[in-house]
């Protein structure tokens, strides 16, 4: 009896994009700005990111990431959380070097204050 080994066929990405590793700083805005938390930012698509932070967070639902190199800041929401690692979905993004949108100002202040330091 001859016993043939079958190739799997690789399993398809669950995610709707594919991500690219990245290693760029970012920084969470969560409760309605009040709260901030410096990140790096470890894989990006244009549908979410996978980011890592120094110790405990004490945030989840909808944030802000900002990535500081790039001026975007993306509204996310909290998919998946383990240890210091944080799985987010995009629902929109805000080029915030060229909003005049009032209500990303805090957002724009933020990056800017990151940005030259």
């Amino acid at each position: 009896m001859s016993w043939m080994i079958e190739k799997s066929e690789p399993s398809p990405e669950r995610r709707p994009a594919r991500r690219r590793r990245v290693l760029l700083p970012g920084m969470i805005v969560f409760g309605n700005g009040t709260f901030t938390c410096d990140c790096n930012i470890r894989s990006l698509s244009a549908t979410g990111a996978r980011i890592s932070v120094a110790g405990q967070h004490h945030f989840g639902g909808r944030v802000f990431l900002i990535n500081i190199r790039e001026g975007l800041a993306y509204d996310a929401q909290v998919i998946w959380s383990k240890d210091t690692d944080i799985g987010l979905k995009f629902n929109a993004m805000i080029a915030l070097s060229t909003t005049t949108d009032p209500g990303f100002s805090r957002l724009k202040k933020l990056w800017l204050a990151k940005r030259i330091s």
